[in-house]
Order: structure tokens, then C-alpha cells, then sequence
């Protein structure tokens, strides 16, 4: 009995003692002449694995072709290994395989990456994700704001944030207010900032980078902060127009909103590209009306930079919004067409499949703009906005050319609402 005792104890101490052990995962590289390296972190549930137990191991063709495990850098208080996969051609695909030695698992990641020749994915601060489930791919700024503050302005144009604060505010401590997309981080200087926690000082532009969960995109975003002077008042200024983003007509009216009068709005202080200003009217003293011509085809778009015209006291006005239009006078028409199914000219198939091909992207192609030899039926499937598929059936009895024509009436227009040329499909022999 006391036999018995001792040994069943002694089982338990081991059970107790014994540490979860990597899978016998090995790769002999000297059977490979290429090689790639990633360095990436895992993560499994939302959970970044951080035992220099876990390992990832690559996979190809159910062969292992690489294997890494964790390291702790401590430049970035961050979790990584660094993978070598190895290969004897290009392009082959990887999948991978994480090792959780706190679970003692073996997880299959739905992730693939093909194999590039002295390839390098991933780095330090940006690194490759092996995850399951996948992370988060956004790294947008939704808001950004200060505790305690609220702000006189605030524009956001190209990753450029600029913000004025009500006078005799401290620049030297302020507190961040924002929110990303989930799962990302807000970084200075490669830190990671709490929202309404980390203070900053303002004093000079700092470089905010949002980078997303998976840390795929790195997005930066300079943010200047200012004081108004005491007695500064300037003037907030808004374009709207009643056009649309694309136009096929000039010139455009173009309605300029101000908070406060303006001293000096001239055609020179408005900033056009491809356009000229055609004229300036002053409807009222916070009111204008614009008229702005486009130079060529293609994109255009008119704003007033910050500080371009003056109100009383001659301070600057604040940045306009920007508003931007593509100038399009050309007709679409119809670019190609060919039989897509069968592909011979001769058949006594009963459906005939063409494809249509336009010449830029074009609205409200509907199957009733087709027509073809009488009695036949017509179906239409969108690939593109460009290309549509148009088929043909119900046409075993006819004995000759069956064509395809689009009907001189239509309604397929572009995104400028010019209207199609006219264009007759090329007859198939049936």
C-alpha cells in the first residue's frame, strides 16, 4: 500500500513539472537554394503570443520550410520571431502554423503568402501578422481632440491636422482625446499613446502614426497646434456647389460661405488647378458666388488656402475645404465586342454570349438598350462598369447572321451624363 502511494505521487510530480513541449518541427535548408525571411508576431484570439516557447513554422506542399520562435525586443517592449523560409522556386505558396505552448496547441492559420526570392516581409515596428482569427487591417483616425480644451478650428487635408486653441492655452502639456479603427495604435516616436491618458507637447508639429491591428498600413499624420492672438478672428470659409463630382458643362457656380467679411476675395487669392476663375460676384458680406471654367479634361478643383484673404484687422482666413470635379465632355461608345461563348463564328448553338466592352465606365445599361434578330431574347449580367456580358437565346431557328445591335434610343450614359454614340455590334453568323 505504501508502495502504491510513492508511486502514484511520484506520477503526479511529474505531470506537475512536465513543460509543454514544441511539435518536432525541423527544416534541413541545405535541400533548398533560395531563401525569404519575415518577421512577424502571432497572435491567437486576440491574445499576442509572448513565450519564447511558442513557435510558427512555414509551411509549403505539407513540408515544413522554415521555423522561428518568439524573441523579446526591448527597443519596443515587443514580441517577434524572425522566420527563414526556404524554397527552390518562386511563388510557391506558404501557410503557416503557430505553436501555443501555454495551451500546448497547434493552430493552422488561414493565411497564405507566396514565396519570393530573397524576399524581405516585415519589420520591427511594421511586422508581418500570423493570426487567428485575422486582425484588423484599418488604421484610420476617426477623432482627435484635447481633455478639457475645446478648440477654435480644426482641418484635417492629407494627413495634415491643424488645430488653433482659445488664447493663453499651454501647449506644453496637453492631453490627447482620439479614436482609430479597432484594434489599431496611436504612436509618437514609436510610443504607444492612451487616449485621454498621454500628454504631449505641442510646442513644435508632432508626428502622430495610427497603425493598424495587424500592423499592415502605418498611416502618419502631422499635427500642428496654434494659439489665437487676443483679438484674432478668422474667418471660417465653406465652397459648395451644386454639381456633382463628375461634369460634362461650364462654367461652374461655385458658393463661397464666410463667418466673417472678407477685405480682399479676388480671383487671384483662389486657388484653382486645371481651372482659371472665370469671375467673382459678392452677393452679400459673408456671401459670393464664383464661377470657375476647367482648362482640359480630367480633374479639377478649387479652395482657398489658410491665410489667401483677410477679414478686419487683416487676419487670415482658416483653410477652406477643397472641392475637387472631373471635367468629362467625351461620348463613350462602344470599345470592342467579342463572342465569349462559342467561340465559333459558325454554330448551331441556341444562346450566343458576347462580351461588350465601352470605352469608359457607363450608367444605366439596362438588357432593353440591345436589340437583335426578331423573336430572340436578350439577358444582360454587369461585370464592370465597363464591360457587361449580353447573351442571346431562343434564336435554333434562325439560319444566317444574328446580330447585336444597341438600339439608337438608349439610356447609357457616363458618369458626366454624356450620352453614347451610336454604335452597331458586328453580326455573328448562326
Amino acid at each position: 500500500m505504501i508502495k502504491s502511494y510513492f508511486i502514484f505521487l511520484f506520477l503526479c510530480l511529474i505531470t506537475l513539472n512536465t513543460k509543454a513541449q514544441n511539435p518536432n518541427w525541423s527544416v534541413n535548408t541545405a535541400s533548398y537554394q533560395y531563401s525569404m525571411t519575415f518577421t512577424s508576431f502571432l497572435n491567437i484570439d486576440g491574445r499576442t503570443l509572448t513565450s519564447l516557447d511558442d513557435t510558427v513554422a512555414a509551411i509549403v506542399n505539407d513540408e515544413i520550410r522554415g521555423v522561428s520562435s518568439v524573441e523579446y525586443v526591448a527597443s519596443l517592449n515587443k514580441y517577434v520571431t524572425y522566420l527563414s523560409v526556404f524554397a527552390n522556386t518562386d511563388n510557391e505558396t506558404i501557410s503557416f502554423k503557430i505553436y501555443d505552448s501555454t495551451n500546448d496547441n497547434v493552430i493552422d492559420v488561414v493565411k497564405n503568402q507566396d514565396f519570393i526570392i530573397d524576399g524581405n516581409i516585415g519589420g520591427i515596428l511594421q511586422s508581418f501578422s500570423i493570426a487567428k482569427p485575422a486582425l484588423n487591417a484599418g488604421a484610420i483616425l476617426n477623432s482627435f481632440a484635447f481633455s478639457g480644451v475645446t478648440s477654435t478650428s480644426q482641418t484635417i487635408t492629407n494627413n495634415k491636422i491643424d488645430i488653433v486653441l482659445p488664447f493663453e492655452t499651454n501647449l506644453t502639456n496637453l492631453i490627447v482625446d482620439f479614436s482609430l479603427s479597432d484594434g489599431a495604435s496611436f504612436l509618437v516616436d514609436n510610443e504607444k499613446q492612451t487616449s485621454g491618458v498621454s500628454k504631449q507637447d505641442f510646442t513644435n508639429p508632432v508626428i502622430y502614426k495610427v497603425l493598424s491591428e495587424d500592423e499592415s498600413k502605418l498611416i502618419a499624420y502631422e499635427v500642428n497646434v496654434t494659439i489665437e492672438t487676443e483679438s484674432s478672428n478668422p474667418s471660417e470659409i465653406v465652397l459648395t456647389s451644386d454639381f456633382g463630382l463628375f461634369v460634362n458643362k461650364a462654367p461652374l457656380l461655385i458658393n463661397l460661405e464666410t463667418s466673417t467679411p472678407l477685405t480682399n476675395l479676388l480671383k487671384e487669392t483662389i486657388s484653382v488647378t486645371n481651372a482659371i476663375v472665370l469671375s467673382v460676384e459678392k452677393n452679400n458680406d459673408l456671401n459670393y458666388s464664383i464661377q470657375i471654367v476647367p482648362i482640359q479634361q480630367g480633374e479639377f478643383s478649387i479652395e482657398l488656402p489658410k491665410n489667401s484673404v483677410q477679414s478686419t484687422g487683416d487676419v487670415g482666413n482658416l483653410a477652406s475645404n477643397k472641392l475637387v470635379f472631373n471635367y468629362d465632355i467625351v461620348n463613350p461608345y462602344v470599345l470592342s465586342t467579342k463572342r465569349n461563348n462559342p467561340i465559333d463564328e459558325i454554330t448551331d448553338n441556341d444562346t450566343l454570349e458576347f462580351i461588350v466592352i465601352f470605352s469608359e465606365a457607363v450608367e444605366n445599361v439596362s438588357v432593353t438598350d440591345f436589340e437583335s434578330v426578331s423573336d430572340s431574347e436578350i439577358a444582360l449580367t454587369k461585370e464592370t462598369d465597363s464591360k457587361y456580358i449580353v447573351t442571346i437565346t431562343n434564336i435554333d431557328d434562325i439560319k444566317g447572321a444574328v446580330s447585336l445591335n444597341i438600339k439608337e434610343t438608349n439610356s447609357i450614359k457616363d458618369k458626366a451624363s454624356n450620352v453614347l454614340l451610336n454604335s452597331v455590334i458586328n453580326p455573328h453568323q448562326n
